[in-house]
């Protein structure tokens, strides 16, 4: 279906896509969501992790214009190329409504105060309110959007109590067109294979894994544990199996196209999203890869008090545990595999319910 245009819409983001993280899986899903329903997007945003050139051929395949930051060896010249763009972005296709996404994007909101006219709706994920020497600076300029959107209740309620009456909660979905259907079938012969996709660090759960990892193999002895994502923590992670002896038991991949990251999903049984729920610091705001494993069929075992809360139906899309319990986890693994098929199809159902084309309803309704 074809729509007339009805806005010009700017979103700054933190992240965007061919380069990885959830910030800017979701800026992408908002921009094509936005743009298909008739609003005309544009991108300003930074390029980290891939080459130039695969950011180029990346932008030239969408239906909207993509303008990238460069990074300076001087921040303060990294800040006023920043702004600028942003300014001849602003002034060259007469924007009045702006998303913000991330925290360093929250940073400009001042600067784009001086427009006086400018709507400003500012996405907050969860990591951007962590205890910093930045967090009172953030603050400050988050409380000069017109409106906030917290992508789980658990960030909602990160956020000061003062601004609360302008956050409201939507969950990210998932982009169901974006993922190979697969069949409905799933091997048991040679399980559990555990996956874990995100950077590796405290917040996405990894170390918690490897430490319950000895309990689940002696329930699972053939247990196998894929790492996707960034891996500046994988020597650490790297160590800690070797002095438990897992080193057979584990493989860190890295980061993967899209396509070998579909292969994983499809042969895995469980995501495992074991979160720090302690760090005052670093928080696990939603947790996307709940639902991209959906799709496939996988249910999550995911930390109570964290964003999973909302990604996690308990006891239908997967189980919420006390990530440093091993017994809970052990028996939340038992009891998935006990009704696996159950969990898988309630799983896939999960997902289709939560997918973007229900989410950008919503956010229509702040522009």
């Amino acid at each position: 279906m074809k729509y007339r245009v009805k806005n010009k819409i700017l979103i700054v983001s933190s992240e965007f896509p061919p380069g990885p993280g959830g910030i800017g899986n979701h800026a992408f899903n908002l921009s094509f969501e936005l743009n298909k329903r008739g609003h005309e997007v544009v991108i300003n945003t930074i390029s980290d992790y891939v080459t130039k050139d695969k950011a180029s051929v990346f932008d030239e395949k969408l239906p909207y214009k993509v303008y990238r930051f460069k990074r300076h060896k001087n921040t303060l010249l990294t800040w006023i190329f920043r702004l600028s763009t942003i300014k001849n972005t602003i002034d060259k296709y007469k924007i009045k409504k702006v998303f913000i996404s991330g925290r360093f994007s929250i940073w400009i909101i001042p600067f784009l105060k001086i427009y006086g006219n400018i709507k400003i709706i500012t996405v907050v994920h969860g990591t951007e309110l962590g205890k910093s020497a930045f967090l009172k600076w953030t603050l400050f300029c988050l409380e000069k959007s017109d409106f906030i959107i917290s992508v789980s209740r658990f960030t909602r309620e990160l956020i000061p109590k003062k601004l609360r009456s302008k956050t409201y909660v939507i969950n990210n979905g998932v982009n169901l067109e974006k993922w190979k259907n697969v069949p409905n079938s799933y091997n048991l012969e040679n399980y559990p294979i555990l996956v874990t996709v995100g950077t590796i660090s405290k917040r996405k759960g990894q170390f918690n894994v490897l430490k319950t990892l000895p309990d689940i193999i002696k329930e699972f002895p053939r247990t196998h544990y894929h790492c996707i994502g960034n891996n500046e923590q994988g020597k650490q992670l790297i160590t800690i199996a070797k002095n438990l002896n897992l080193s057979d038991k584990i493989t860190i991949h890295g980061f993967l196209n899209h396509s070998e990251l579909e292969k994983i999903y499809n042969v895995s049984h469980v995501n495992m999203m074991l979160a720090d729920n302690e760090s005052i610091s670093d928080f696990e705001g939603f947790g996307i890869s709940v639902l991209e494993g959906n799709i496939y069929g996988l249910p999550t075992i995911g930390s109570k008090h964290t964003g999973l809360e909302d990604s996690i139906n308990n006891n239908y899309n997967g189980k919420l545990v006390n990530p440093n319990n091993k017994k809970e986890i052990v028996e939340s693994l038992k009891k998935i595999f006990d009704n696996y098929y159950q969990y898988a199809s309630f799983s896939k159902a999960h997902a289709k319910k939560n997918n973007w084309g229900n989410s950008i309803v919503q956010y229509e309704k702040f522009i």
